[in-house]
């Protein structure tokens, strides 16, 4: 299977997404990273686990800096 990354302008999103919904929901697979930044599974599995196992110890990333790195993609 090949992925590719496209950038569809609105005025013809809606009728691109129609095509693609014509085509075997077996052989096309769609996803959107608009809303996301790119991150692998099992990077943010590694993630979330570090996170978990540091509550008790304390050793978090305060809030705010935790929402500034996210908004800085």
């Amino acid at each position: 299977m090949h992925t590719i990354q496209l950038k569809i302008d609105d005025s013809i999103y809606d009728k691109f997404m129609g095509l693609l919904d014509t085509l075997p929901k077996d052989k096309v697979e769609v996803t959107s990273d608009k809303d996301y930044p790119s991150i692998s599974f099992e990077e943010a599995k590694k993630k979330v686990e570090r996170a978990i196992n540091n509550i008790s110890l304390n050793e978090g990333t305060p809030l705010d800096e935790a929402i500034g790195k996210v908004f800085q993609s």
